[in-house]
């Protein structure tokens, strides 16, 4: 699978991991298992097989850097089936103005996106655990606190899960 995601602030990376954190030491699944480098908590904006990182696409994320960073706002908990009887956790994301916009411009950049992914079926959400049982799912409702506080997107990479690629696409300027 190919994925283009937007990455988080210090601050707000930080929040996300110190649930990942609070997962492991209740003995819970949770993405902070995964040491690789590419792992880091992130939004997808699009996925799929079919996701291409051309020349153009690239060029057009210059252009796209100026609409970062965007704010995040997560909210409760979120629960998607993954399977007979295992779930993936997640803090669902709010759904603001700039973030749609953002949305829709990747969606542009970069067709080839699944249908889930696509505007009127996106759930935008940071994954916090996958393949939970419901046992375990009640465990970890009880572990994880209020969502992190309001935080920032600042940049956009392509993930190429065939290769194992990471590539930096915007980065919000500063200054």
């Amino acid at each position: 699978m190919r994925s283009i995601e937007l990455t988080f602030d210090l601050d707000t990376e930080a929040a996300f991991r110190a649930e990942w954190t609070a997962l492991q030491e209740a003995a819970l699944p949770n993405l902070g298992r995964h040491q690789g480098a590419s792992n880091r908590p992130h939004l997808t904006l699009a996925a799929g097989p079919a996701l291409e990182l051309t020349d153009a696409v690239r060029a057009a994320f210059d252009r796209t850097a100026a609409s970062l960073p965007v704010e995040v706002r997560v909210s409760g908990l979120v629960l998607f089936r993954a399977g007979s009887g295992r779930f993936v956790l997640a803090r669902p994301v709010v759904m603001t103005r700039s973030l749609l916009e953002l949305h829709r411009s990747v969606l542009e950049l970069a067709p080839g996106a699944v249908e889930l992914t696509q505007p009127d079926r996106w759930t935008p959400h940071v994954t916090l655990a996958r393949r939970l049982s419901a046992d375990q799912v009640t465990e970890a409702l009880a572990v994880l606190g209020e969502p992190p506080a309001a935080g920032s997107g600042v940049a956009a990479r392509f993930w190429n899960g065939e290769t194992k690629t990471l590539t930096a696409l915007a980065e919000a300027t500063t200054g």
